[in-house]
């Protein structure tokens, strides 16, 4: 149990972030996936992930069992999966390897002998082993966590707005207090977790932020910064009431059975582009947010989906909203018509690749 010493400009100094980001997720997820616990509800989505990915036996994997190493406060926040990367990439060789050090020693604390695998080479100082552990990290997260995303972040977005709404209406004790079950609030200790053993944390007047988490396991985690002596403690909050409330995020997506034609056709980011569009009309920046990719790229795959007339834009102002189109709805549930109608989808598709202009056949902005 942690023991978390609060001062008065501790209190001050109490914020909240809606996550910490896709790439942040995608770590503990795959310490959810590793350990692999009976009766968690998350067999289905386990074996999905499995079957698709090197996940379970690439030698990288070892590294985030039990939440051992820490890449959060190395990466810090990030708003798409390829801002997370870059920003691992850019982490100082230093700094990288005093965190594996320091990881491989509570794995050896905690009784487990094994040493890291060798096939993980050398993140920090090899170039080449870095690339190689941030590809693993983005191919695994195209499998495991972007499927789920725009589920996953509507559930963030739900227990950050509670919270918000909690701090503004009862104060930060109010917010402390309301913690329960993973905390408890007696002014100035905030006890989290539970235990026969305690540590006493001093936040030192840098304050504490609460980060929700989809899945981080029943039970907040703190963490501090290694680089910033400056930077707030942060918690992490389960933002799921269980894993069954975890699994019914992680269920199969809807339409799933049709997706792999529709990635096959309009490939996989545009496809869960595409249904994320067909659930409400998106902008660029909401789309990019939900599907965890940068709004640049956000941007030019609405605009491959526009140029195959599946999906048009609305413009209110300075807003751009995009929407389906029948031939949108039709490729997304799977009644199209006439298999001529998916042949021209395709090679509309084509014709965007091969940098011409492709035809108008539809509806494509109206200005309002």
């Amino acid at each position: 149990m942690y023991r978390v010493q609060f001062t008065a400009e501790d209190l001050a100094r109490v914020r909240l972030m809606p996550s910490w980001g896709p790439l942040a997720e995608t770590y503990l997820s795959l310490g959810r996936l590793r350990r692999g616990q009976p009766g968690d509800g998350l067999r289905d989505w386990s074996t999905r992930v499995a079957r698709s990915s090197s996940g379970l036996v690439h030698p990288c994997a070892s590294l985030f069992d039990n939440r051992w190493l820490d890449l959060f406060t190395l990466t810090g926040p990030a708003e798409s999966i390829e801002e997370g990367l870059t920003s691992l990439l850019a982490v100082r060789p230093e700094h990288l390897r005093a965190e594996l050090v320091a990881a491989a020693d509570t794995r050896w604390r905690s009784g487990d002998r094994r040493r890291w695998p060798a096939g993980v080479g050398d993140p920090a100082g090899n170039r080449a082993d870095r690339h190689r552990l941030a590809t693993f990290l983005h191919d695994y997260h195209k499998v495991a966590v972007a499927p789920h995303w725009s589920h996953i972040q509507a559930r963030l977005d739900t227990e950050h707005a509670a919270l918000t709404h909690l701090l503004a209406t009862s104060g930060v004790e109010g917010l402390l207090a309301g913690l329960v079950p993973f905390a408890r609030w007696r002014y100035p200790v905030l006890e989290v977790g539970h235990g026969a053993s305690t540590a006493d944390i001093h936040l030192g007047g840098r304050g504490l932020l609460l980060v929700p988490s989809a899945f981080l396991d029943p039970r907040p985690v703190l963490w501090t910064s290694g680089l910033d002596e400056q930077a707030p403690s942060m918690l992490f909050l389960p933002a799921m009431r269980g894993p069954l409330d975890l699994a019914a995020v992680l269920a199969e997506p809807a339409g799933a059975d049709r997706l792999p034609a529709l990635i096959d056709l309009v490939g996989r980011t545009r496809a869960y582009a595409l249904r994320s569009i067909g659930t409400a009309p998106y902008t660029t920046g909401e789309l990019a947010h939900r599907l965890a990719i940068s709004p640049a790229s956000a941007s030019e795959h609405a605009t491959v989906l526009r140029g195959a007339g599946l999906v048009f834009t609305v413009r209110q102002g300075r807003t751009v909203r995009h929407h389906l189109t029948a031939l949108g709805e039709q490729m997304l549930s799977g009644t199209v018509a006439a298999p001529s109608q998916a042949t021209a989808v395709a090679e509309r598709l084509a014709v965007h690749h091969e940098g011409r202009q492709p035809p108008r056949t539809g509806p494509r902005s109206f200005v309002r």
